[in-house]
């Protein structure tokens, strides 16, 4: 065993380690923090992905891997709950690994690109297009009369979901959208290029990062919902759905 002196944890490490998994368990997704009598209920460990003090078998198993060069660095560390620590460190095998190693990256590279994206100003005139779009009624919408080709040739069949799910909001919203945009007090040309260009450079600095398109997708909406302190979710999706049709966001995929 080797006996390196472990790095103390501070209460801001840890809930940086909470933020980046939503304050769930990223292997079985329980809660990480409780409530009790009003207060916060510490139920999670802070994991590291390659083992502080690797045993000569977990050595053994994990000899190829990549890994950090500092066990006790922010790249090696993440939340658990208390049962998957467990497992974890007693059971590791290759493949849990790897997994886990796999699941760090990828939050890492969100998270990246979500601090990225906050750089990214957006018009506040987009507030009252949500709103808008937030109150529609939809049975008085005219959808759109054409397919929309686009979508087809920017999102691939790995995302399939994603691609008929934005196929589904182009259809129905576009048109609305589109005049949304158009009538708007203070929205003209120049405006509405403004704040093409904003979700475009918000693409650009998520697709850096070599996040999937669902990955892509999503940190946009977030980035739209963080800039405007919306709630409206779905509105927010028909929003990036609008400018993936608008060609913004996503390029033809070539195969």
């Amino acid at each position: 065993m080797n006996n390196i002196k472990r790095r103390s944890i501070t209460t801001n490490f840890d809930a940086r380690l909470l933020t980046e998994t939503n304050n769930l368990c990223p292997l079985c997704g329980k809660r990480l923090l409780g409530e009790k009598a009003g207060c916060s209920v510490k139920l999670y460990e802070v994991a590291h992905i390659y083992p502080h003090s690797p045993t000569p078998e977990q050595n053994a198993t994990l000899r190829d891997v990549p890994k950090a060069n500092d066990a006790a660095s922010f790249e090696n560390l993440i939340a658990l709950c208390q049962n998957c620590h467990k497992n974890q460190d007693f059971h590791t095998t290759f493949e849990d690994y790897m997994r886990l190693y796999n699941m760090k990256q990828k939050i890492m590279r969100q998270s990246k690109a979500m601090d990225d994206a906050a750089l990214v100003p957006i018009e506040t005139q987009i507030e009252e297009v949500l709103r808008k779009l937030k109150a529609v009624n939809i049975s008085q919408l005219t959808p759109l009369s054409y397919t929309p080709v686009a979508v087809e040739r920017k999102i691939g069949r790995a995302d399939v979901l994603l691609r008929e799910k934005v196929k589904d909001f182009v259809v129905r919203y576009f048109p609305f959208v589109q005049d949304l945009f158009g009538h708007l007090d203070g929205i003209g040309k120049q405006k509405f290029d403004k704040i093409a260009n904003e979700v475009k450079l918000c693409f650009l600095s998520m697709e850096e990062r070599n996040l999937s398109q669902e990955e892509v997708f999503d940190g946009i909406v977030k980035w739209v919902q963080s800039k405007t302190q919306s709630q409206y979710g779905v509105a927010c999706e028909i929003i990036v759905a609008f400018f993936i049709q608008n060609c913004e966001v996503f390029n033809e995929i070539t195969e």
